[in-house]
This record gives structure tokens, C-alpha cells and sequence, in this order.
């Protein structure tokens, strides 16, 4: 068993809100931070809505963060900066009072957005794509080009502006992303590379390519019906994902570490695995074979056994596939003691942010194990027999959760899960 590290601070920000308590009060009410998309036109495409954060919450996103930065065009990169600021400030740190070199930072994000318009620009009348012209308009609307938009863009903004210049990295994995860069950072702590790391993960796809792309995957629900209502995991009447946007990151420090300065972990991040499904870009392997060794390994890095495990956050997507494969998965991994788990989908409720999902699963997951609570799953109402695990319809369940495990599954078949213990 490797030894553990410290969760210190954590900062969110997801449909339901943008701190820790209003996030988590509405998590466990069964609040959907679901609704119809406003921040452009997508009455051509056939979603009902998404996990949009709210041009409100944006605007006082912007308001929180000092002026050199509150003027970022990239939403996925202000989300990682205000989550970044608030678990810095969480676990009790500020910019020049530790060791810069000492200290770390790790994201998982997506590709960024893209102007429908810039694209626009290279179509020509008979049909064929003008990309000469696309590259003089492009670059006449974005001088710079990539280099204000990279993947590494949030990763880059994180370290100046906290002043942190240790180990880092930025993993665009798809939907494992966030997770597996909490499962980097604990490593580099536990290797003696950093005394402190903010990992996790920040992403939006909710711009026309980005929703384009998860319809034409066959992925996104195309459901009618209330916004709210459609994302409905591990439910006989499941269709789809519907495409969230956000973030979460958490500060991780060695014990020894957080000792020294007095800080009082939230949890104990005990283990982290990760696998590949080597089965189809679009599909899980529908015997959950990859899913299952992502958990095992992570209890086995954690030196946990099965049964020491109250709660699972599940990937929990809402797809046909995902799902019951998801399912086997955990019963292949926990045997008889599945039947005793609590297993909930944190994505019934902001939808599926993507690159970011596995940060505000895992903010959620830490909350559970201190407060001794979950949150329900929505919209299970006719639970799927492929699917007859304890996936907490109804609403939240307060029980004691001395340890849990928080899943991501990634498209193109990469996984992770990071178990998390309560702290001493």
C-alpha cells in the first residue's frame, strides 16, 4: 500500500453553482442544473438543453478574478481559474507562502471552442472549402491563432497566476482526463517531486462543433421533453448523455506537508488505477472489463478491500452502453458486497462535463465520505434490470462512508478511478 495523500482545498464550478455548499446543497435536493441553451442558438439542433453554467454566475466568475485574467475568452479556462483560486484559498494557501518549485499543477481539459464563424469564413459558393481564405480570416480575427487557445492554456494561467512553478502536466484524455490528472498529481507527491499539487480538470463543449460532434457520435440524447428530465442514469428510458460544462480541482499535499502547516484534510486520497478498454473508440467494452481493472487497481494501490467500500460515484452517463457495462463492472470487482454499495451518478444532475467530469465527481465523492452523506441519482424512476445495483433514486442518503470510489471512463476506452478515505 502506498501511502496516502492529504485533500486540503477544493473549488468547483458546475451547473448547480460555483462554490463548494450551494453546489452540495443542491446536489443533495436532486437539483438539475439542467436547462435550455442560451448562450447560443441551438434551436437548429435536436437537445433539449444542457449543463450550462449561467451567463450569471459568468459574470460574477469574472468579477471574483483580478484583471489580467477576468478578460479570458475561453470559458473552460475561466472556469479552471476561479476553481483553482477557491481550493487554493480552501485549503488555507496563498500565492508566495509555500515553495514555488515545490509545488505542482496538473489538468485535464478538452480542445477548447471554436468559432463557427471562422469556419464559415473558408466556404466558398460552389461548395468547396476556401482554406486559404479560412487562414487569412482566422488569423485576422484571432492573431495569435493556437497560442491563445491550446489545451495547456488552463495548466499555463493556473501556474502564474498562484505563482506555482513545480511539476506539471495537462492530459486531454477525454472523459478521464480530470481524473486521471488527480491520479498524477498524487503520484508526484508520493515520488517526492511536489509538496503540493492542484489537479482536476475544466472543459466546455457547449458551443454548435461541440454539440455536433456528441450527436454525430450518436452519444447525446436527442429525448423531448423537459431539459431537466432527459439525462436519466442506469433508468430503463435512458437515451443519452446530455453535454455539461465546468470544473473542480482539489489541492493535494503530502501529510507530512499539510502537518506542518496545520491543515485539516477534508479526505485521504488512498489509490489511483487506470486502464484501457483496447475494445472500440465509440463504445465500452460492454463486459466492463476495462472499468473493472481501473477499480481494482485503484483498491489495490489504496491496499482496500472490497468491502471496506460504502460508495460508489459512478461514471454513470445515461447511455445504453455505458451504463450496464459500468454495472458488471463493479459487480465483477466487489463480488457479493456490490449488493451492499450506494452507487449514484452525479451526472443525472450537471450533465456530463466531459474532459472535466471526474473533478466535481470527486469534490462530490470527498464530500460524502466527510459528512456521511450521497446524493441521489434523478430521473431514476423505472431502474433498468441490467442496472440493478443501489443507485439511490429518490433522493439523498445519509449513511456512513468511511471509504469510496469516484469513476471516470473515457471515450476511446481510457479509464480511472481514485479511491477516496475519510481522514483521521
Amino acid at each position: 500500500m502506498a501511502r496516502p495523500v492529504a485533500v486540503t482545498g477544493m473549488g468547483l464550478v458546475t451547473p448547480l453553482g460555483a462554490d463548494i455548499e450551494t453546489a452540495w446543497k443542491r446536489a443533495l435536493a436532486g437539483e438539475s442544473g439542467v436547462r435550455s441553451i442560451r448562450s447560443f442558438d441551438a434551436s437548429g439542433l435536436p437537445v433539449s438543453g444542457a449543463g450550462e453554467v449561467s451567463a450569471e454566475e459568468m459574470a460574477a466568475l469574472r468579477a471574483r478574478l483580478p484583471e489580467e485574467f477576468s478578460g479570458e475568452g475561453e470559458r473552460r479556462v475561466l472556469f479552471a481559474l476561479d476553481a483553482a483560486q477557491s481550493a487554493f484559498a480552501g485549503a488555507g494557501l496563498a500565492p508566495g507562502e509555500i515553495d514555488p518549485l515545490r509545488a505542482g499543477v496538473v489538468m485535464g481539459t478538452g480542445l477548447g471552442t471554436y468559432r463557427m464563424e471562422d469556419f464559415a469564413a473558408c466556404a466558398a459558393p460552389e461548395g468547396k472549402a476556401d482554406w486559404p481564405r479560412f487562414a487569412r480570416e482566422a488569423a485576422r480575427a484571432h492573431p495569435g491563432g493556437y497560442f491563445k487557445n491550446p489545451p495547456e492554456r488552463a495548466t499555463s494561467l493556473i501556474a502564474r497566476f498562484l505563482g506555482l512553478a513545480g511539476p506539471a502536466a495537462t492530459l486531454t484524455s477525454a472523459c478521464a482526463a480530470a481524473a486521471q490528472a488527480v491520479g498524477l498529481g498524487m503520484r508526484m507527491i508520493r515520488r517526492g517531486e511536489a509538496d503540493v499539487v492542484l489537479c482536476g480538470g475544466a472543459d466546455s463543449m457547449i458551443h454548435p462543433l461541440g454539440m455536433a460532434i456528441f450527436l454525430l457520435l450518436g452519444a447525446a440524447s436527442t429525448a423531448a421533453g423537459p431539459p431537466e428530465s432527459v439525462c436519466r442514469p442506469f433508468d430503463r428510458r435512458r437515451s443519452g448523455l446530455v453535454v455539461g460544462e465546468g470544473a473542480g480541482v482539489v489541492v493535494l499535499e503530502s501529510e507530512e506537508h499539510a502537518a506542518r502547516r496545520g491543515a485539516e484534510p477534508h479526505a485521504l486520497l488512498c489509490g489511483y488505477g487506470a486502464s484501457m478498454d483496447a475494445y472500440q473508440v465509440t463504445a465500452p467494452d460492454p463486459r466492463g472489463g476495462g472499468a473493472a481493472r481501473a477499480m481494482a487497481g485503484a483498491l489495490r494501490d489504496a491496499g482496500a478491500a472490497p468491502g471496506e467500500i460504502a460508495y460508489v460515484n459512478a461514471h454513470g452517463t445515461g447511455t445504453r452502453l455505458n451504463d450496464p457495462a459500468e454495472t458488471l463492472a463493479i459487480k465483477e470487482v466487489f463480488g457479493d458486497a456490490a449488493k451492499r454499495l450506494a452507487v449514484s451518478s452525479t451526472k443525472s444532475l450537471i450533465g456530463h462535463l466531459i474532459a472535466a467530469c471526474g473533478g466535481p465527481e470527486l469534490i462530490f465523492t470527498v464530500l460524502s465520505v466527510q459528512r456521511g452523506v450521497v446524493h441521489p441519482t434523478r430521473n431514476l424512476e423505472n431502474p433498468d434490470p441490467k442496472c440493478d445495483l443501489d443507485c439511490v433514486p429518490g433522493g439523498a442518503r445519509e449513511m456512513p462512508v468511511a471509504a469510496a470510489i469516484s469513476n471516470s471512463f473515457g471515450f476511446g476506452g481510457q479509464n480511472a478511478a481514485l479511491v477516496v478515505r475519510k481522514a483521521a
